[in-house]
C-alpha cells in the first residue's frame, strides 16, 4: 500500500492496519483515512473532521504515543481555521477511547483557540483519567505550535505536518525547513535524526505534493545559506525522483 501519511513514524502503523468496517462507507480503511487527512487542505470539509479521527482511532491508529503527533498537529490546524468549530468538535471527539483522548487534548492546547484553557477545563470533567495532563498544561505556559523546540523529538516535525496538510500554510514546512542543517551534525544523534527525518519528509512531501515543492523553493530565497544549501539539495533530490517515477 502507498504511504500517504507525512509522518513518517505513521507510515509503518498504516503498512500494518487492517481494514475495518464504516457504517456510511467512508473512511472504512487506513489509506482512506490517510489520504482525506494528507489532502485535507485541497478541499477542506471540516464537518468530517470528527469523523475521520474517530475512524482513525476505531483503525488503531491513535494508540502508540510516537503516532498521535501528525493527528493533533492535524486538530489544531482544523481549530485554527475554524474557531467556530472548535466547542462541536471538541464535543464530538470526546467520544474517543480514553488512550486516544490525548490527540483531542493537544490538538486545542495547540490550536491558538483563545478559550482553551476554560474548554479544557470543561472537558476535564468528562476525561477524568486525563485530568492530571490538563491541570498541568493549565498550570504551564502554552507554546505557539510553530515555537516548539525540536530539540523535544522528531515528533515536532510530525505535528508540523500534521498542521500543514490541515492548513495548507507555508508556516509549518518552513520551520521543517529550518531544521535540515541537523542532518549534517555528526557529534549529536539526536539532532542528527531530527535533521535526517525533515530532509527525508521533506522529499517525500515535495513529490506528492506541489504546494510544498512551491514553498521550499520560494524558501530559497529567503533561508539563511547553511540552510538554503542543504535545500537546494532536497529540492533537486525531489525533482529527480519525479522524473524517474519514484515515491517514497
Amino acid at each position: 500500500m502507498k504511504a500517504l501519511v507525512p509522518s513518517f513514524l505513521l507510515i509503518l502503523a498504516l503498512l500494518a492496519c487492517a481494514p475495518a468496517a464504516d457504517a456510511e462507507g467512508d473512511f472504512s480503511d487506513c489509506e482512506a483515512v490517510s489520504q482525506w487527512i494528507t489532502y485535507y487542505y485541497v478541499k477542506p470539509e471540516p464537518h468530517r473532521v470528527a469523523k475521520a479521527l474517530l475512524a482513525a482511532s476505531s483503525h488503531g491508529l491513535l494508540k502508540d504515543g510516537q503516532r498521535t503527533a501528525p493527528f493533533f498537529g492535524f486538530l489544531a490546524g482544523v481549530m485554527s481555521k475554524n474557531p467556530g468549530m472548535v466547542n462541536t468538535l471538541a464535543q464530538q471527539l470526546t467520544s474517543l477511547p480514553e488512550v486516544d483522548q490525548p490527540v483531542l487534548i493537544l490538538g486545542i492546547w495547540y490550536s491558538g483557540y483563545p478559550d482553551a484553557k476554560p474548554l479544557l477545563k470543561q472537558l476535564s470533567n468528562s476525561m477524568p483519567k486525563h485530568k492530571g495532563e490538563i491541570d498541568y498544561l493549565l498550570a504551564h505556559g502554552r507554546p505557539a505550535l510553530l515555537e516548539i523546540q525540536f530539540e523535544q523529538g522528531a515528533w515536532v516535525l510530525d505535528m508540523l505536518w500534521g498542521n500543514f496538510m490541515a492548513t495548507g500554510d507555508e508556516a509549518p514546512v518552513a520551520r521543517i525547513i529550518s531544521a535540515l542543517p541537523w542532518a549534517n551534525v555528526r557529534d549529536d544523534p539526536s539532532r542528527t535524526l531530527v535533521g535526517g527525518a525533515a530532509r527525508w519528509s521533506l522529499i517525500s512531501n515535495a513529490i506528492q505534493h506541489k504546494r510544498v515543492m512551491d514553498i521550499s523553493r520560494k524558501e530559497l530565497t529567503s533561508q539563511p545559506k547553511e540552510v538554503a544549501d542543504v535545500l537546494r539539495e532536497v529540492i533537486a533530490e525531489a525533482e529527480k525522483d519525479m522524473q524517474e517515477g519514484k515515491t517514497r
